[in-house]
């Protein structure tokens, strides 16, 4: 009795939270009937074998009266007595006569149960339908076709499971709400806001997952329900298990593509008795809904990837105020990545190279190395000795980490020749300063020079200093 109702509750109820955290394994992930018993992990089938055994063979249900406090001897013994009274009773029963009617009662029962269970197992270990599920199994020979005349597509009850008896039909959201292996579906449905668009008049057709196909994807991702959940593209994935109008199972045929709401296509096969969308396999077919069809698929459905957008140089780091994208030249192009990194990588080169000169420019008319001080500022420094020396000195150690040190990577962004520092500042707010301040240092030099070369006053000099 214990195994029967057991075998049909999680149709209807099962624990919240882990049933594994080790293993990553919930209690939703286990699917129902005899396929749940690959699920277990070993371990729990041990638990359950040494608990019932430490019952059986401590002699706890074998005395005679029971054992210890729970000994019972109003009830003499009879086969079954444990003394510890009977659960499904609520305790002892102390007449003679009552105790013997519902102990008939028990005998009854568990007979029935016994057939129930064997039952249960036959069908599914033969269709590999658990319970509930028989109703829905299209490759059955018993199964009415719907052809004549009067023929019904089954309706779903509260369980999720096609109605023996018709009833009027719930739409689309409703339907999946009620139904207990579409729980992450319908949240997915709430959270990307498309709850009500299936609650509506309008006719869908619905290839629904179920929670035991999310959990495959979940594991396939290696993620949790709740980063799925969040996933920006949550509503294309979404969109792409629905198309317009109610569409039928009759009217799929083997080789045509139905164009989903997303605006993917989804391939059907038919064949070996089974009907595939895309690479789902349709598990229950033809649950009607007041707004449309609902056919229950084993897998998630994941469009395939948009192509990637053309590289547009507008929309990278360095198209930022004040100046925006600014190219009159039309250097950059569309779709030109290596070569736009190429001049982005000049770029930043040039301002490094133009903030340390402005820079040079202020400080040597204050400060002069040892030997240096007959070396005029400004541009006289080039060609004055040892002024000269030193120049030629900058100009072979900076080819030299140009040539042979400071190259350009591919793979990492214009610029980055690494962090020797540690400082791990190379982010792209970081980048875009960089970037305006090396603008900012070219004008600053050029200016500098071009005002000195005009008025023989270096930088300081012009300002008054």
């Amino acid at each position: 009795m214990f195994a029967t109702m057991g075998y049909i509750t999680p149709f209807y109820f099962k624990f919240p939270g882990d049933l594994s955290p080790s293993l990553g394994l919930k209690f939703a992930d286990v699917p129902n009937g005899l396929a749940a018993v690959s699920k277990v992990p070993l371990l729990g089938w041990f638990q359950i074998l040494w608990f019932a055994g430490l019952i059986e063979g401590s002699g706890f249900f074998s005395g005679k009266y029971g054992l210890g406090f729970m000994k019972d001897t109003t009830m003499d013994g009879e086969p079954g007595n444990y003394g510890a009274g009977f659960p499904t009773f609520l305790g002892k029963v102390e007449d003679p006569e009552a105790r013997k009617t519902k102990l008939a009662a028990e005998l009854a029962n568990g007979r029935l149960a016994m057939m129930a269970i064997i039952g249960m197992f036959f069908q599914d270990g033969l269709t590999g339908s658990a319970w509930g599920d028989w109703s829905l199994y299209t490759a059955s020979p018993l199964r009415a076709v719907g052809s004549f005349a009067g023929y019904q597509a089954p309706q779903v009850e509260k369980s999720g499971r096609a109605a023996v008896v018709a009833r009027r039909a719930e739409n689309i959201a409703a339907t999946a709400i009620s139904n207990g292996n579409f729980t992450i579906l319908v949240k997915a449905l709430q959270k990307a806001g498309l709850v009500e668009t299936v609650s509506g008049e309008t006719p869908y057709t619905v290839f629904a997952p179920t929670d035991a196909a999310f959990a495959d994807l979940l594991k396939e991702l290696g993620v949790t329900a709740e980063q799925l959940l969040a996933n920006p593209d949550l509503k294309s994935i979404l969109l792409y298990h629905v198309a317009g109008g109610t569409t039928m199972s009759s009217s799929l045929k083997d080789g045509m593509r139905v164009t989903s709401a997303q605006g993917g296509q989804l391939a059907v096969q038919i064949g070996g008795g089974n009907v595939k969308v895309g690479r789902a396999t349709v598990t229950a077919a033809d649950v009607a809904c007041s707004n449309g069809v609902i056919h229950v698929i084993d897998k998630v459905l994941l469009p395939p990837a948009a192509p990637a957008a053309p590289f547009d140089p507008a929309k990278q780091i360095g198209a930022m105020a004040p100046l925006g994208f600014f190219d009159p030249l039309g250097f950059s192009k569309k779709g030109d990545k290596a070569g736009f990194n190429n001049l982005q990588a000049s770029e930043i080169k040039h301002g490094r190279v133009a903030m340390m000169a402005a820079l040079g420019a202020v400080v040597q008319h204050y400060v002069k190395f040892p030997g240096f001080e007959s070396v005029p500022s400004g541009l006289g420094a080039v060609t004055t000795a040892p002024g000269t020396y030193g120049f030629a000195a900058l100009f072979l150690v900076s080819g030299a980490l140009e040539l042979a040190i400071w190259t350009q990577d591919e793979k990492k962004e214009p610029g980055n020749f690494g962090d020797p520092a540690g400082l791990n500042m190379y982010n792209p707010e970081m980048r875009e300063k960089e970037i305006n301040n090396g603008r900012i240092g070219m004008f600053s030099a050029i200016g500098i020079i071009a005002a000195e070369a005009l008025s023989g006053k270096d930088g300081m000099n012009q300002l008054g200093f």
